[in-house]
């Protein structure tokens, strides 16, 4: 006999499911009007004018967070105050200098002193902007991304994807959300939901580092950015198109050789994964057990998650910056006043000729570049008189080259995901070889 008590809670998680999913769903993927016509989601417009309104000031609150950061971390070290210790444990004494020279750059950059070198546009100027555009980003994505991760959603997605996700990537079908949240989004709010799920025992220390490295795609946004350096708006649709086709074939390959195969199928808290931790026995329709999995998660959710969400989210961001305006500026340096680039430009370059790429010269250099920074590339290119083709290449490579230590990367080093340096750059050195000549071959499809 049915207990009307229980199918009344049962009723009143369902509710609270769909009405927090949805409000989640529309902010991450409804597209709205927004100016000249264009199609925009709410979340991307909730950035746009809250740095609309911030202007220059968003230059010194990424200042203050950055000097804010170096103090903390100071005072972890010469006090015995827990709170500060814990906050800080895995910031050793390289992560310290990091942080004070990020502070360095950010002071220099946000009052205008110093070398022309430093202050152009393109070097000091970009990175100060990428980190407060990727703070903003973080702290607001990572709030509202409360909707989709403790009101049923992804377990509801996870339940439908499980039998596309298990064979193709051998992931959760949650995974599917984490990279859907990266394109419409940032790589660091994917990775950021990968970290949180992986904390709390939804995914192994291998599909962790699977997702985190295959799924933290360039947002849409990225993908209007890097178009537009590269003057080539008209191509943007086949960009994303091509994009997201080549992410997702290149991830089934990735996941089933090294590094990131050898990883550990162990949660987070020690235990392995076990035989019945990859199937279901039951035999009730996957949607009706979709709907019943997130309801459960609902009934779960208390209003403390809001707060905690908004403190993981706004931390998470702090630490991103700092990274951001240490090594990008570096990196952007090395990119525009040395031959280092150009350099390794030249490994590539007879790849590149033979794929049958025009103007094999100019975008040799651009493919390497990416693991510094995602926009480099086009970067580079935009100040060369190339064929559009060439434009597009470069542009749609470092789309699918994932890992770049102004963002993704840091981000997953500063995550718990069981990823190093070394795993980084070798997936990116891999990703890079397998994306190549799917890459050319779009490009020449279109082309």
């Amino acid at each position: 006999m049915n207990n009307p008590k229980v199918a009344s809670t049962s009723s009143s998680a369902g509710l609270i499911s769909l009405a927090g999913s949805l409000i989640g769903l529309g902010i991450f993927f409804l597209p709205l009007p927004h100016g000249d016509g264009q199609m925009t989601i709410p979340l991307v417009i909730m950035i746009n004018l809250l740095k609309q309104t911030l202007g220059g000031a968003l230059n010194f609150i990424t200042l203050g967070l950055i000097v804010l950061l170096c103090v903390t971390w100071l005072m972890s070290r010469i006090s015995g105050h827990e709170g500060l210790r814990r906050y800080h444990r895995q910031d050793g004494t390289m992560t310290g200098i990091t942080f004070l020279l990020a502070a360095v750059f950010a002071g220099l950059l946000a009052f205008g002193v110093g070398p022309q070198w430093l202050l152009h546009e393109d070097v000091g100027g970009l990175a100060l902007y990428l980190g407060g555009s990727v703070f903003l980003t973080v702290t607001i994505a990572g709030f509202f991304v409360i909707f989709l991760t403790e009101f049923g959603f992804l377990e509801f997605v996870g339940t439908l994807m499980e039998p596309l996700m298990r064979p193709l990537y051998r992931l959760p079908g949650k995974s599917a959300v984490d990279a859907v949240a990266s394109f419409v989004a940032a790589p660091a709010v994917g990775i950021f939901i990968t970290n949180k799920l992986y904390m709390e025992g939804h995914y192994t220390e291998r599909e962790s580092a699977a997702i985190a490295t295959n799924f933290s795609i360039c947002s849409l946004g990225f993908f209007a950015l890097l178009a537009s350096i590269g003057g080539i708006m008209a191509y943007l649709p086949h960009m994303i198109l091509m994009s997201f086709v080549i992410n997702f074939t290149v991830a089934a390959l990735m996941v089933r050789i090294p590094p990131l195969s050898r990883k550990r199928d162990v949660y987070f808290a020690g235990n392995p994964q076990t035989a019945e931790d990859l199937q279901s026995t039951s035999d009730t329709p996957i949607i009706a057990r979709a709907c019943a999995a997130a309801a459960e998660r609902a009934a779960q959710t208390r209003l403390d998650v809001f707060y905690k969400g908004f403190w993981e989210a706004i931390t998470f961001a702090q630490k991103i910056v700092a990274y951001i305006l240490a090594i990008a500026t570096l990196a952007l340096l090395l990119a525009t006043y040395t031959p280092v680039f150009d350099m390794l430009g030249s490994v590539v370059e007879p790849l590149i000729s033979a794929l049958q790429l025009p103007d094999a010269s100019a975008i040799a250099p651009t493919v390497l570049v990416a693991i510094a920074e995602i926009a480099l590339p086009a970067i580079i290119i935009s100040g060369a008189e190339v064929d559009p083709m060439a434009v597009f290449f470069v542009c749609t490579l470092s789309t699918v080259q994932i890992i770049f230590f102004t963002e993704s990367a840091n981000a997953m080093l500063e995550s718990k995901i069981p990823l190093t340096v070394l795993d980084l750059v070798v997936v990116f050195l891999l990703r890079t070889l397998v994306a190549l000549p799917m890459v050319a071959l779009a490009t020449h499809l279109l082309f």
